[in-house]
Order: C-alpha cells, then structure tokens, then sequence
C-alpha cells in the first residue's frame, strides 16, 4: 500500500513538476535521477573557477602515488553534480516555491573519479511548515556506477506555501 501511495504522490508530483511549493512536499516522496558521467573537462572547469588547483585533482601522476591510484574530483564538484542532478527530476526541488538553501551537510563516503558516472537519490526526510512558508528537509544520496553511495547531502530548503 505504502508503494502506491508513494507511487501516486510522486506521479501527482510530477504534473506540478513546474511548481513545486511546500504543500507539494510530502515526506517520504523519493526520486531517483538519470547517470550523468564525470569528464576531465568538468574537473578541469571547476578548478579553474574555484581555484581549487590540487594536484591531487589535476595530475595523474601525482595521483598514482597516492592511497587514491589516481586523480581524483573534488568532493565540491560531486555535490555540485548531485544538486545539478535534481534539476532532471520529474520534479523541480529548486523551482517556483523556491526560496533558498538554508542549510547543507555533506559526507563524502568514496572517492569519485574521471570516468565514474553518478546518479541522485533524493528524499524528503521532514517538513516544518511556518506562516507564509516552510522548511523542507532533504537527503541526496549520490551513487556510482557500481551502485556505491559515494556521497550524502543533507539540506534544508526554504520554500512558499502555494496559498
């Protein structure tokens, strides 16, 4: 019975995918996104731009002598490509209801590497609802091409009520 309701909440979802507040969040709604594959050239761009420039990142060789047997991305970037993810859902998290980002936790679990494909579980852990909005909790577990969970989110969004 669960499966079904959790079935249609989701399908009712995705018709306001467009416009998502926080009446339209339900707890325990799960969506799970396409695989989007890393390439040199989102690690390379990412650097460049953070001016994050680690070896550790940007040099094969120097990876190889590490525990990691090569490079490796930036945690920053895996959860930049987990949040990215969850624009390709069904729903839109990020959409009109959309207020901010008020918190976010991370736990990098597993190395990602050039290469690796990765795909966003995302689930709404809790609600608060306030006046004229309300907090809506969310968990994002990233995983591999292997289905290992590479990395955890934990955020806090603001969002609108509908009304």
């Amino acid at each position: 019975m669960r499966e079904l309701l959790n079935f249609r909440n989701n399908y009712i979802a995705f018709l306001f995918s467009y416009n998502m507040f926080f009446d339209d969040f339900q707890v325990g709604q799960k969506w799970e996104s396409k695989g989007r594959t890393i390439t040199d050239a989102d690690v390379v761009i990412f650097t460049g731009i953070t001016g994050a420039l680690n070896p550790l990142f940007l040099d094969e060789e120097y990876g190889k002598k590490t525990r990691f047997k090569g490079r490796i991305i930036p945690g920053l970037l895996t959860a930049s490509i987990a949040i990215g993810l969850t624009y390709q859902l069904p729903v839109d998290p990020f959409g009109e209801g959309f207020v901010a980002l008020t918190k976010l936790e991370m736990d990098a679990k597993k190395p990602v590497k050039i290469g690796d494909t990765l795909r966003a579980i995302v689930e709404v852990t809790d609600k608060k609802e306030r006046e004229k909005d309300g907090r809506v909790y969310l968990t994002i577990r990233t995983l591999n091409q292997l289905g290992e969970e590479v990395m955890t989110l934990k955020m806090e969004i603001l969002c609108n009520k509908r009304s």
